[in-house]
Parts: C-alpha cells; structure tokens; sequence
C-alpha cells in the first residue's frame, strides 16, 4: 500500500562557467577527451580558427585559469543575448557573479566564449568536429552560467509491502535553463 507521497518543488543553480580543472574533467566524461587533447583543442580555440568571411576569431578566452570571475562586459553581453534569444524569463533577476576559491590566483578570467553571439551553430561549418564539440561544451556552460535557475518538481512515494517499507523517487523538469535548441 502507498503509505505516503510527499511532492515538493526544488531550484538548481547553474554551475560557474568552466576553469581548466574543470574542463578537462568535463571534457573527459562527455567528450571522452584526454585532458592534453582537452588543451590543445582549446588552444585552437583560443588562437583563433578561421571562421569564412570573419577571417581568423578566437573564440574562448584563455584557458589555463583557476579563476570562476568573468567581466562585467561578457556577463552584460551574456545577459542580451539571453533576453534576446530565450526570453527575459530564463534570466535571473541580479547578474550571476561566482566566487573564485581563496587560493586562486585569479589572473585570468574563467574559460568562456569570446562573443556569446558566436554560438555552436554559426561557427559549425568551420570547425573539424572535436573542436565543435569542445566548443560548444564551453559556449553552454557559459550561457547557462548566467541564466536562471532550473525548476523540478520531486515526488517521494513510500510503499509498504509487509515489514518492508520501499521509497521511489521521481523528478520532473519544470523549467530548464538549457541552451540547446541554439547549437
């Protein structure tokens, strides 16, 4: 018998945009990339590729950084870009600033695209496919970095089958801040 179901709405924050420890692992469970190939792609990116008529771009700040601080300018840019293409909704109501850990150096800011105008999408013909795909695992953590929180709604259901007490949980996204539906 269903002896209780408790439901309950939960908010997640985003991650901070990405720091090379954190790309490298990233890039590693997603991507299955090595965290040498993980940097020399990065510094593809960060050189800059040949993107047609644009000429040479770079397209990621630097990446060796233990640092989460980005600029006002490239969080303002996130934030129109965010309005513009997903809705006011999806941003939240003060600019997300994240907090580097005490023993950072925080010379560099944190791994990020360049332009957040540049997305997967617009540079896709130009790139070979793993810097594409290094590419837009920076662009995404970025963007969603700066939007709002995730909304699930959770359900606990316990069930009681003789001396046995069983618990299932289940969660049902409610509202996603995903960047997807622009790669």
């Amino acid at each position: 018998t269903v002896a209780e179901v408790e439901e309950k709405e939960r908010k997640k924050a985003p991650l901070p945009p990405f720091i090379t420890s954190t790309l490298q692992q990233d890039a590693n469970r997603r991507l299955g990339f090595s965290a040498k190939k993980t940097m020399t792609l990065a510094q593809r990116l960060y050189e800059g590729v040949e993107l047609g008529e644009a000429g040479t771009t770079a397209l990621i700040t630097y990446m060796r950084t233990d640092s989460v601080r980005i600029a006002d300018e490239a969080r303002q840019a996130a934030r129109e870009f965010i309005e513009k293409n997903f809705g006011e909704d999806h941003l939240p109501a003060k600019p997300r600033v994240f907090k580097s850990k005490g023993s950072a150096q925080d010379a560099h800011e944190a791994v990020r695209p360049v332009d957040p105008a540049l997305t997967p999408r617009e540079v896709k013909g130009h790139l070979p496919p793993d810097l594409q795909r290094l590419y837009t695992l920076i662009w995404e953590r970025f963007m969603a970095s700066q939007m709002a929180d995730a909304l699930f709604h959770d359900t606990l259901v316990s069930v009681a089958a003789g001396p046995a007490l069983w618990r299932v949980k289940g969660e049902r996204v409610v509202f996603t801040n995903g960047c997807f539906d622009l790669m």
